[in-house]
């Protein structure tokens, strides 16, 4: 690939996308995500991790930054002035700083890129979060790639962020594969909070699991292989409960 910086943001590109996946592995990368890729994670030279359900805030304050000394339409320009970044900051754990930072590794690039994944289509406010594409796509001259359908929109004025689902609890990603699905894997922080142990037996969504420990994840939000909607958004508030031995 010829991009010398490959920006990902909400994606697990090794599941979402294996041949590009493949292809980005000798680049520089950045990423934007709730959860840690592993197999990318020894090229990503930078990574901010946003709550679960926030892709329309992180996106929105993506675009701001990276528009910011750009001249766009004045009905944009003002949204974008009026918006209170701090307060989304905030809310989407991506700080203004870690922004301004990754704003300043695309600068740099001569050819970077930015792909905009999986979970970013399948949040439910992607008709404003496809607003926010197409201007970065249209006026930051940064190429833009889609792992996903944007929305058709019209020229109409950019929406307010619409205040973020609660995903308090214990949370998993749950994902398409007939790999490990007899299994919740979780760090060592989810087993804390979901008061599980390694191997231990446990019932999640109707289904029995064994809890696999594992190290390299942080956050307390667990890996669930499944047969799931396509169409659905991928994180979620479950509840975890030990198996009763027979």
């Amino acid at each position: 690939m010829k991009n010398d910086l490959i920006v990902v943001v909400g994606s697990m590109l090794s599941l979402d996308d294996k041949k590009l996946f493949e292809n980005i592995k000798d680049s520089r990368v950045a990423l934007l995500s709730v959860l840690e890729d592993l197999p990318l994670m020894e090229k990503v030279e930078f990574f901010s991790r946003y709550e679960a359900g926030s892709e329309e805030g992180v996106v929105a304050i993506l675009a701001k930054e990276l528009l910011k000394d750009i001249e766009i339409p004045l009905g944009d320009k003002q949204y974008f002035d009026e918006l209170d970044e701090g307060y989304i900051s905030a809310e989407t754990n991506i700080g203004e700083e870690e922004v301004e930072e990754l704003h300043a590794m695309i600068q740099e690039a001569t050819a970077p890129i930015i792909i905009f994944g999986k979970d970013i289509f399948l949040n439910s406010r992607i008709k404003n979060i496809s607003k926010f594409i197409n201007l970065i796509s249209k006026y930051s001259g940064i190429e833009v790639k889609c792992l996903g359908t944007l929305e058709q929109t019209d020229d109409s004025l950019l929406e307010e962020v619409e205040e973020l689902d609660s995903f308090d609890g214990t949370v998993i990603f749950e994902y398409n594969s007939n790999e490990d699905n007899n299994l919740l894997v979780g760090s060592p922080q989810f087993g804390v909070a979901a008061k599980v142990q390694d191997g231990q037996m446990v019932v999640v969504e109707n289904q029995n699991r064994e809890f696999k420990l594992d190290k390299k994840l942080k956050g307390t939000i667990a890996l669930m292989a499944n047969e799931v909607n396509e169409n659905s958004y991928r994180f979620k508030v479950v509840k975890i409960t030990k198996r009763e031995v027979q």
